[in-house]
């Protein structure tokens, strides 16, 4: 073990082969009807997951199709990919940041899309518990604006694509996800509004930028070792290509105000699919490739869940996407509090940050991390739907005195 192996002597591994179950098929005819007259809008396109939606969006002819990126290089091949690989496509790049609310609305004044697809996000969840900033900013900040814009300029859908760490959630990033969902329920709700509000829930995207199976494939490669955080972590798994079909499906099925959930089969053992991968490219694990343990990282937990406690599931005409019921969200309320928090980004620590963001997402309790001590001496207080955290005892526990306390945030 811990010798570099040849390339040569690998096998191919096809992402299919570590589901364990049957890919998932869908009906196409319903999504190219969708988006032929359509233009959209993709946020996050040079990502894994924005990518493939253009790609397919591509595919099924849309109307056109407006790459929205931050990342350049990637923008750039995937560009070059799309011309070449296609006769005459109908689409444009565009390098901004989703929160440049300037920048963003004059994408908007420009193409005028009927359809906006919100891929844009942080998603590394260590990297998210040392910046929270960041995520407040992007996932919650970059979601508000691309979601108010929506309302402004009459867009028919806005499909928001969230995370099942977004459930009870134990970490920034997940936490930056649920309040993001709970804004879009409450635009949702409000009457006034005629874009239709659709939220998406999936698990873990095989073979998606920084996710563990090319990890686990450079370091297959490398002679190992391969890196496990737990024995018993598990989780959800779906392809790049089923997960956004999926969300396109659900996108032009939702009538506003759902969040859809994809039936993923069972939960994967992360140790199983590390042993999966190493017999897979003709390796014995533990003996060519060594197999280690190295502890759960900051704000990972053992399990993920699609679904809280309060969550019922309603099925759809496929089975394989279910809508879930849930509780409804004051906009007014929301709103605030989300404006005082993204105000709050730049002018305090990152410890007085993630208690904020306990305050409003008081299911948000942390695992594995720093931030922990902050659960440690929440006070919550119920009364008709108001939850108090108490700030200052959680920011004297963490840091000790402060010349500045963050006031109390409430909804």
């Amino acid at each position: 073990m811990g010798n570099k192996l040849e390339a040569n002597h690998f096998k191919v591994i096809e992402i299919e082969d570590l589901l364990g179950r049957d890919a998932i098929s869908l009906d196409k005819d319903k999504i190219k009807e969708g988006v032929k007259s359509a233009v959209v809008l993709v946020t996050g396109a040079a990502g894994s997951i924005g990518s493939e939606i253009v790609r397919q969006l591509i595919s099924f002819k849309a109307k056109q199709v407006i790459l929205l990126d931050q990342a350049e290089s990637p923008l750039y091949d995937l560009q070059n990919e799309i011309i070449a690989a296609n006769n005459n496509p109908s689409f444009e790049v565009v390098i901004a940041s989703v929160t440049n609310k300037k920048k963003i609305r004059r994408v908007f004044e420009k193409y005028h899309p009927n359809i906006v697809f919100n891929a844009a996000a942080y998603k590394h969840v260590p990297l998210m518990e040392a910046f929270p900033g960041e995520a407040l900013r992007v996932n919650i900040g970059g979601t508000k604006i691309l979601a108010d814009l929506s309302v402004e300029f009459g867009v028919e859908k806005f499909v928001f694509i969230s995370t099942d760490k977004a459930v009870n959630p134990s970490n920034v990033m997940g936490a930056s996800k649920r309040l993001s969902e709970m804004y879009i329920q409450s635009l949702a709700q409000n009457n006034g509004i005629s874009t239709k509000f659709i939220t998406t829930r999936f698990g873990n995207v095989l073979g998606s930028n920084g996710s563990v199976v090319p990890l686990f494939k450079k370091q297959i490669e490398a002679g190992g070792p391969v890196t496990v955080t737990h024995k018993e972590i598990e989780r959800f798994f779906m392809t790049i290509p089923e997960a956004c079909q999926l969300v396109l499906e659900a996108g032009f099925m939702g009538k506003g105000g759902e969040i859809f959930i994809f039936d993923m089969g069972d939960p994967i053992k992360i140790i199983n699919l590390a042993e999966k991968m190493i017999s897979l490219s003709g390796l014995v694990p533990n003996k060519d490739i060594e197999i280690k343990v190295t502890g759960l990282r900051p704000g990972e937990k053992l399990y993920e869940e699609l679904m809280n406690g309060k969550e019922e599931l309603q099925p759809t005409y496929n089975d394989k996407i279910m809508i879930g019921k849930f509780e409804e969200h004051n906009y007014l309320k929301i709103n605030w509090a989300i404006i005082k928090l993204l105000n709050l980004v730049d002018e305090l620590e990152d410890s007085e940050l993630v208690a904020q963001l306990k305050a409003i997402v008081p299911e948000f309790v942390s695992k594995n991390s720093a931030h922990a001590v902050l659960d440690e001496v929440k006070e919550r207080k119920d009364i008709n739907g108001s939850r108090l955290y108490n700030t200052r005892k959680a920011i004297l526990a963490m840091n000790g005195k402060r010349k500045k306390i963050a006031s109390f945030l409430t909804i």
